[in-house]
Formats: structure tokens, C-alpha cells, sequence
């Protein structure tokens, strides 16, 4: 057993994942809901990250956020990926490492740092994306396209109002 971030992955290619949420206390509490749900999705997300060279689905978060080539500083970018900025400064090492993304000095600020991915950290982001889409899957399994949508949508509106408080301040 190979410990991922906070969480474990115990379980083998055909036995489902599992994780330290229990299903036997489960109150009707959004709280508790969402983090049974991002624990769940996190199992499978950091075995996948695993399996392709990468330490944890944190490691994937950034590449998604990069990918879209939008210059961003790497207090913008924790904020994005929701990591403090000393953990991201693990992962952005740890990814800069493996040449899957590059830092380079703001001519605006030379103390700040611009973050981009790399053409093999494009090739790591959409091989993980195909992982992500069949974790995604098997934790929507039986669930109606059209409840799927409301899913998303209503996820949308939750992380939007934690991004507008945070921006207040």
C-alpha cells in the first residue's frame, strides 16, 4: 500500500477504491457529503496520478490549470488548484523535476514567478484527463445525465460563491 497525499489507496485494479470515509455514518450534512464525495474521487484520482509517474491528483490539478496558457503567478495558481502556496511550491518543484512544467521570472516583478506547462506535461494532462473522465464515471455510475448536470451545476454555483468571498478579502 503506497500512501497518496492524505489519503490511501488500498484497493487493487479490480476491487473497488476505497478510502478512510466510512459508509456505515453517513448524516444527511452537505459537509460531510462533499468530503465523502472528494475523498472517493481523490482514491481513484491519486491511484491513476500514481500509475503515470505523478505523486497525486494535486500534481494534475495544476497541469489542468495551466493548460489553458493563461499567464498566472503561483499565488493565483494555489488559489485556483485550492493548495496553500507552500504545498504548491512542493508540487511545482516536484513537476519542474519531471520537465512537465517550467517557472519563469515576471519582467514586472522579478520576485514573482510564472509557472507554464510543458509539451510533456500537455501529453501527462490529457493521458490523466482520460483517467479522470472514467473516475468521474464510476462515481456517477447510475446517476441520470440530466441529475449530473444539476450536479455540476450546483457544484458550479458553491465553488463560484467560495471564489467571490475569497476575492473580497
Amino acid at each position: 500500500m503506497r500512501v497518496m497525499g492524505a489519503r490511501q489507496a488500498t484497493a487493487t485494479a479490480t476491487e473497488p477504491a476505497t478510502g478512510p470515509c466510512s459508509a456505515l455514518f453517513r448524516p444527511a450534512d452537505l459537509t460531510f457529503l462533499l468530503h465523502a464525495a472528494v475523498d472517493r474521487m481523490t482514491v481513484d484520482l491519486d491511484r491513476a496520478a500514481v500509475e503515470m509517474g505523478l505523486n497525486d491528483v494535486r500534481d494534475w490539478l495544476v497541469l489542468a490549470v495551466l493548460d489553458d496558457g493563461e499567464q498566472r503567478t503561483q499565488l493565483e495558481l494555489s488559489r485556483m488548484v485550492c493548495v496553500d502556496k507552500t504545498t504548491l511550491i512542493s508540487v511545482l518543484d516536484r513537476l519542474e523535476q519531471q520537465q512537465l512544467v517550467v517557472r519563469t521570472v515576471d519582467p514586472a516583478d522579478r520576485r514573482v514567478r510564472i509557472p507554464q506547462i510543458t509539451p510533456a506535461g500537455r501529453r501527462v494532462y490529457a493521458k490523466f484527463a482520460t483517467a479522470r473522465d472514467a473516475a468521474e464515471a464510476r462515481a456517477l455510475d447510475g446517476v441520470d445525465p440530466e441529475q449530473r448536470i444539476l450536479l455540476l451545476d450546483l457544484l458550479t454555483r458553491i465553488a463560484d460563491r467560495q471564489n467571490a468571498a475569497q476575492s473580497a478579502t
